[in-house]
């Protein structure tokens, strides 16, 4: 019988037989390295030369980070550019109306085919945010402000403006104006260039809120209310006189805004009196007159307001200025004679929004008791820009999270050195998956969602450290004192390694499946959190191992610095005494260690005592929160909102739609349906800086007799349906509108004459359409009609839905269903040459991201739970160990939606995100134990190995889930939803992931 022991440095062992004789040891060292895998040879060999190893680890790295910036430079974009799908049926339809509309007049304009030939080659730079299209689809050339693609009044995708000449305002007052002979007091008649142009204008809110009590009578025409305004109103334009921001008479004082005290001066003809003043005078005889002619100007205003035109109409019986942003909707219907909300629009520079942003909180709310007042643009840019400065800022906030992750460390560790190396590693790992991202992913967006990814590098970083050091420690404390660094590393670096694999696989697969969706920043993102993870997961292997060789050696050696480990002693001056402190802290770390280890095992052996009762209810547990999951309710708008509801500006736009005026010019969603292109999207799907080519239907060809008809006859069989809105005199309509007049006038156009072979009415002569319609559309400006080189080559018909931003997502869909099923049928009834055509809308592409984040979440769910399964089975070989992760799994995803429905999420934009967030991180714990479990040799039974699972990697999982839980905490002081809803969701999913796997698992 052969008896075994170690008796050397490094691994070499020698054996003794029965006999008493002795191998050679060189050849049993040499069979023993042979019998050896790759990665244990790997570990001796960087446990020899752990220095070398480590700069040389460092030095890579850093050389491949810097050549990230390097190579691709770095620019993050701090806007929402690229919120849009792309590639799916929706957005490639929108793709192409979105370029023929940026190079509309260009094409129109072009005479020898040169932007024609531009547009077919060259994807088309820029992406144009909703905001900004009324501005970037004008007319380059233009110089009046009027002149643009709308110029039958409508607006590109809502219909909202009107054209000027046809109305310069309201009506003309009746009342003096000259309290300012200086002033040019003509602005407060124009309701368009009041109301909507980008304008300052405060909101108020009558207090109490009558939402919270319903006795709440009053009004804003309240003597106490009306005072607080004209105070408020006062102050503020004090502010902007002083920072030159208001339009100004010539004396230098500002005009005043436009409001219920503006009709009240203008009635009282008071305008050079105080508040106080103004106030004596304003009785309740007064009042109740004010009220009557108020009452008065809302009816006729209504009631002479054109829907179908967007214009008001002339007024007769009103004396004021009057204009509708100064009641609520409500005013006037069923007898109310209250104002609830109101406006003041001030008439202010808008050359510059950024100078509003030192001075804006500084505006005068009157007291908040009788009235409160918001402040805020009738334009997007000013909210945008207040949004990213408060999202500037709470990614500080975020970053400072990283900060609890360096005390995290130090606490798990107890090792300043392994600390610091630690969260080196950490930031190392972001420049470089920055160098994946853009060199071998070649992906050029950088949005600011990738931010995120800081979090995350943050947490998995952790958790692989984590994981690191307590698998040596593990090693280092099952194994004899005379054990050698290299005989530790050979253990602790395959286990560890093998154990971080896995969740790295999984996790890394969660993000990457997130980027079947078609939205660039989700993309963008979930390819950079990938990288994240993967990066995170060599450089433990490569930077945190030959630390830990050192460290190792460094307490071998007995080192009593604190840097190295805190819980070493000071030296001493003597060698007994140093024998002491060396046996003292040996002493302390086992004891600390069983501690650690022994309230594991009672509370394993608690949850394996009720086992039973415990798993039924975290089934019934399952079953119904999968049936609240379920019921996850998508947005009932796609209106996102970048700032808490509690904002001053959310609070503008909740008061704001209580307006007259708001309801008056309600908008409605352009459609266009597009003759002569195909739909489809060239451009690259990761950066929304590049569109499309133009793609035309080269078989589109409307010059034959029966494709004439047909077009003719499209426009009123279109609009006679209830739900297309028709703007605008369809072109081909127009066009046979002029052939009747041309024909029958005595001094017909030259372009009639020489162009149109005589033709009174449609059908013209086939040889003569397109010469006769492209001269035409030359004579009238009418630009929805594009020829290249003489031939008809786009038709473009503009109608609209009833839609906007906040509408329903079902009512959209349903819009969509009919608009799509009507065309349909009409592409079937089509004669060849023009039966290829299609709508498009923003309002449908708008909608469209909504349904592709929904199924981003589904999917990218569905595949993570799938490869997760794969992993736990190719690695644990156990059917058994594979349904039961999988379980584990679904039940934390479940547990964790069930939770967010409970606290009122939706699954919009922010939220499906946060989704893909959610599953990327759940599985991290189940495989962890998992590999745990299958570690342990031999033929154990389940709840050894069970035991074994939780002491080996619960205190590597409960570190990386209160690390993450600290971090995360720290996020719920941001002020914008997206930062609070990604916190919130680190939390919940690290309570049932920890739940999860510790109970169910």
């Amino acid at each position: 019988m052969e008896a075994t022991k170690t008796v050397g440095k490094g691994g070499s062992f020698e054996r003794e037989d029965a006999e008493g004789r002795v191998m050679d040891e060189q050849k049993r060292t040499t069979n023993e390295i042979n019998k050896k895998t790759l990665i244990q040879r790997i570990a001796r060999s960087t446990a020899r030369q752990p220095k070398k190893a480590l700069l040389v680890s460092f030095a890579v790295s850093i050389i491949l980070s810097a050549l990230g910036p390097l190579i691709a430079g770095f620019e993050l974009t701090t806007d929402t550019k690229g919120w849009r799908s792309r590639g799916t049926l929706v957005a490639n339809r929108e793709m192409q109306a979105e370029v023929l509309n940026l190079n509309r007049f260009q094409l129109f304009r072009d005479e020898d085919g040169s932007h024609w030939k531009l547009v077919t080659e060259t994807e088309t730079g820029s992406w144009i945010e909703f905001s900004d299209r009324k501005e970037s689809y004008a007319d380059p050339e233009a110089t009046d402000r009027t002149r643009r693609l709308d110029l039958k009044g409508e607006s590109l995708d809502f219909k909202t403006t009107f054209s000027i000449e046809r109305h310069a305002g309201g009506g003309t007052s009746n009342r003096s104006l000259d309290f300012k002979d200086t002033c040019d007091t003509s602005w407060f008649s124009k309701f368009n260039e009041v109301l909507f142009e980008g304008n300052m204008y405060a909101m108020w809110k009558v207090q109490p809120d009558e939402d919270h009590d319903a006795t709440v009578s009053s009004s804003a025409l309240d003597e106490n209310v009306l005072s607080q305004i004209c105070k408020a109103e006062q102050n503020t334009m004090k502010i902007l006189k002083d920072n030159n921001l208001c339009t100004t008479c010539s004396d230098g004082s500002c005009l005043p805004p436009h409001s219920l005290v503006f009709l009240l001066r203008q009635k009282l003809e008071m305008h050079e009196t105080s508040c106080e003043e103004l106030m004596k005078i304003y009785t309740s005889t007064v009042q109740e007159e004010f009220t009557d002619e108020l009452l008065a100007c809302t009816y006729e205003y209504s009631e002479k307001f054109d829907a179908a035109t967007y214009m008001p109409g002339d007024m007769e019986v009103c004396l004021f200025d009057y204009l509708p942003n100064v009641v609520d909707a409500n005013f006037g219907k069923d007898g109310n004679r209250n104002v609830r909300y109101t406006s003041s629009f001030f008439r202010t520079k808008n050359d510059d929004m950024e100078d509003f942003l030192d001075i804006y909180r500084s505006f005068d709310e009157a007291d908040g008791e009788t009235v409160r007042g918001v402040y805020n643009f009738e334009s997007f840019f000013f909210i945008d820009l207040v949004a990213e400065l408060a999202t500037n800022a709470d990614v500080l906030i975020g970053l400072s999270s990283l900060v609890l992750t360096i005390f995290a460390l130090l606490i798990h560790n107890k090792s300043p050195w392994l600390t610091l190396i630690g969260f080196l590693q950490i930031i190392v790992a972001i420049p470089l998956s920055y160098f994946g991202y853009t060199v071998i992913a070649r992906i050029e967006f950088f949005p600011l969602l990738n931010l995120i990814g800081l979090f995350v590098a943050s947490a998995v970083g952790a958790d692989d450290i984590f994981v690191a050091v307590d698998k040596w420690n593990n090693a280092r404390n099952s194994s004899p004192k005379e054990a050698t660094t290299e005989d530790i590393a050979e253990i602790a670096l395959p286990d560890a390694a093998g154990a971080m694999l896995l969740t790295t696989i999984t996790t890394s697969v969660a993000f990457f499946a997130t980027c079947v969706c078609p939205i660039t920043p989700i993309l963008c993102f979930a390819t950079y959190c990938g990288l994240l993870v993967f990066f995170n997961y060599i450089l433990n292997i490569l930077i945190i191992f030959p630390s830990l060789c050192l460290w190792d050696i460094w307490q071998q050696n007995g080192s009593t610095s604190r840097f190295v480990d805190l819980r070493n002693k000071k030296e001493k001056t003597t060698d007994k005494a140093d024998d002491k402190t060396v046996e003292s802290s040996d002493d302390e770390s086992p004891t600390k260690i069983q501690t650690k280890h022994r309230i594991l095992l009672l509370l394993f052996d608690q949850i394996d005592r009720f086992r039973w009762p415990l798993l039924v209810a975290c089934l019934a547990a399952a079953g119904v929160c999968l049936y609240v999951a379920l019921q996850f309710p998508v947005p009932e708008s796609m209106d996102v909102r970048l700032l808490p509801s509690s904002h001053p500006f959310e609070l503008h736009n909740n008061w704001g739609v209580k307006l007259l005026h708001r309801e008056l010019w309600k908008p409605v969603a352009v459609v266009y349906v597009l003759f002569g292109l195909d739909s489809g999207d060239t451009g690259p799907p990761n950066n929304p800086d590049y569109l499309s080519k133009l793609l035309l239907d080269d078989t589109f060809n409307p010059s034959t007799e029966e494709a004439q008809l047909y077009l003719r006859d499209f426009c009123d069989n279109l609009f006679a349906k209830d739900f297309a809105v028709q703007l605008e005199k369809c072109a081909i309509n127009e066009f046979e509108t002029w052939l009747e007049e041309q024909s029958s006038s005595a001094t017909p156009s030259s372009a009639y004459s020489n162009n149109c072979n005589e033709a009174a009415v449609l059908p013209v002569p086939e040889s003569a359409f397109d010469p006769c319609i492209v001269a035409w559309s030359k004579e009238t400006g009418n630009i929805s009609v594009l020829q290249e080189n003489g031939k008809v080559r786009v038709l473009m018909i503009t109608g609209a839905v009833d839609l906007e931003v906040t509408s329903s997502l079902d009512l959209i869909a349903t819009k969509w269903n009919e608009f799509e099923s009507y065309i349909g049928d009409q592409i079937a009834l089509a004669p060849e040459g023009v039966n290829k055509f299609y709508h498009a809308s923003f309002m449908w592409w708008y909608w469209d991201v909504s349904v592709q984040m929904t199924k981003t979440a589904l999917g990218a769910g569905l595949i993570t739970l799938g490869f997760a399964s794969i992993v736990v089975i190719l690695s644990s070989r156990s059917l058994v160990l594979t349904l039961v992760s999988a379980v584990t799994i679904f039940f934390i995803l479940v547990v964790s939606s069930a939770t967010l429905v409970g606290l009122g999420w939706e699954l919009g934009f922010l939220e499906s995100i946060c989704f893909s967030i959610l599953i990327g991180i759940s599985c991290d714990f189940v495989i962890h134990f998992g590999h745990a479990y299958k570690h342990l040799e031999g033929h154990v039974d389940s709840r050894l190995r069970a035991r074994f699972a939780v002491v080996n990697m619960g205190p590597s999982i409960l570190a990386a889930a209160a690390t993450t839980v600290v971090a995360a905490s720290v996020m719920l002081f941001c002020s914008t939803p997206f930062f609070t809803k990604f916190s919130t969701i680190l939390l919940v999913t690290m309570l049932y992931a920890t739940i999860g796997s510790f109970i169910f698992y």
